[in-house]
């Protein structure tokens, strides 16, 4: 393994997160293209623009609404060239991040990121999203920019919606499955890079920090509006579950950091109904379906793999989410054109067949219909 990204490159946390950004920015990359959403931004403009101001940052601004296109990122990099920006500033959930990346990218400046969202860890992957303009995955652009600095302002992530945190658990809950199965290939041993030891080393941290703290974070409420004095935990969770995946698949690498969940995603944006379930939503999905074909690590029986994607199902409904295709607006899914077709084009990702070489259409096909099922009954 070679070429690894791990982002960010410069880390601000805690409550002054945002006013170090500023300063940062101000003495490395200013002025800056903020490129921002019509939800997010709300939540931290007056403090993100008292701060900038206070730093002397100049700041163009750009809305973007709707899914990263190609045609997004290009019109965003012509804006940054036309302000004569040296940096381009994403505000906002995983869809700004990943286009404001995108146009750094394409207009070769720094990124930096203010993340308003703990849905997604867009903010700390060094990848690059792209949908088309009915928002079906496309591809992804792995050599996309480490972010040159991101600020993790945890009261600020604690305060988003619980359906957002949730998600954003799930999706963390994901990565965990995907490189522990792809590491069940290398090992611990001495045979296994450092980089591959060190991503499973905060794999588990990941796994252990979720189950201690997820139930209590969703319980405290937006902010500790239901109960404050779990707001502690819902801090911690919130800031980790955007940090420890993108740290753990630049650590991984592109090679190993993707098994099934989230192909199995990229497939289910094709249905038009896939739109209204959050990213990790359908990563849930996903995630239900690998455990019922490969287990924990590639290694269990039947029963083992039965037993897992159950376990794991119940998990994700203690959260809030609903891990079947009905509830994801992929309903359609079960039609069998759609449902193949699905099938077929998780298939082709190379992951799959990385990570989960004998699997065939016929068993993924069986275990889509089995999850879907038994998570809807139950």
């Amino acid at each position: 393994m070679s070429g690894l990204r791990v982002a960010p490159a410069t880390w601000f946390g805690g409550d002054d997160a945002i006013e170090a950004l500023a300063g940062h920015l101000a003495a490395t990359a200013a002025p800056v293209l903020l490129v921002h959403g019509p939800v997010g931004y709300p939540v931290a403009r007056d403090r993100l623009d008292a701060a900038l101001a206070a730093a002397g940052v100049p700041a163009a601004r750009a809305l973007h609404e709707g899914p990263c296109t190609a045609r997004a990122i290009d019109d965003l990099a012509a804006t940054a060239a036309r302000e004569g920006v040296r940096a381009v500033l994403g505000v906002g959930g995983g869809r700004v991040l990943d286009v404001a990346k995108g146009a750094a990218l394409t207009a070769r400046l720094p990124f930096a990121a203010l993340p308003t969202s703990p849905a997604t860890c867009a903010a700390t992957a060094a990848t690059v999203v792209r949908y088309d303009e009915r928002g079906a995955h496309r591809d992804v652009l792995e050599g996309g920019p480490v972010a040159a600095a991101c600020a993790l302002d945890p009261g600020l992530l604690a305060a988003a919606p619980d359906r957002l945190l949730a998600a954003g658990i799930v999706d963390a809950w994901a990565k965990v499955r995907e490189v522990r199965l792809t590491g069940a290939r290398a090992g611990h041993g001495p045979a296994a890079s450092a980089s591959t030891r060190a991503a499973l080393a905060l794999v588990d941290d990941l796994a252990e920090l979720l189950r201690a703290h997820a139930l209590d974070a969703l319980a405290a409420g937006p902010g500790g509006e239901r109960d404050g004095a779990l707001l502690p935990p819902r801090r911690l969770v919130a800031e980790a579950v955007v940090a420890y995946p993108g740290l753990i698949g630049g650590l991984a690498g592109a090679d190993a950091k993707l098994a099934l969940a989230h192909p199995l995603h990229d497939a289910l944006t094709h249905l038009p109904g896939a739109h209204a379930a959050l990213h990790g939503e359908k990563v849930g999905f996903g995630t239900l379906v690998q455990l019922r074909v490969a287990g924990f690590d590639g290694r269990a029986d039947d029963s083992g793999r039965v037993a897992a994607f159950r376990e794991e199902a119940v998990h994700y409904a203690a959260l809030g989410v609903h891990c079947h295709l009905e509830a994801l607006g992929c309903g359609d899914a079960r039609s069998a054109p759609a449902e193949e077709a699905v099938v077929r084009r998780a298939l082709t990702d190379p992951s799959v067949a990385s990570a989960l070489p004998a699997l065939g259409f016929d068993e993924l096909l069986a275990a889509v219909r089995e999850v879907d099922a038994w998570v809807r009954g139950a």
